[in-house]
């Protein structure tokens, strides 16, 4: 029973709307995160200082990430998953 009377014609319309618009939008993320982006992610966690070669933690952190192929999950999610069961900051 349709106790709100509302036509699921309409309903449906709606939600295919709604995919189409959180499609585009992923894919516009998905364009738009960078190495740059995922570095500043981690110098606004607290990642900071140097590798003993001069290279900056951010991008030695970013790096690795994308040379194991997991950079498309973004940064943030290993980073609060570590400090979630670490207890420790960056």
């Amino acid at each position: 029973m349709n106790k709100l009377n509302l036509d699921f014609s309409l309903v449906e319309s709606a939600r295919k709307i709604a995919r189409n618009i959180a499609n585009d939008t992923q894919k516009f993320i998905n364009n738009h995160t960078t190495t740059s982006t995922e570095r500043t992610i981690c110098r606004l966690l607290g990642i900071d200082g140097t590798d003993e070669f001069g290279v900056p933690l951010p991008n030695v952190v970013v790096d690795h990430l994308q040379k194991t192929d997991l950079i498309n999950n973004g940064i943030a999610l290993y980073l609060g998953n570590t400090i979630l069961h670490t207890n420790l900051s960056p």
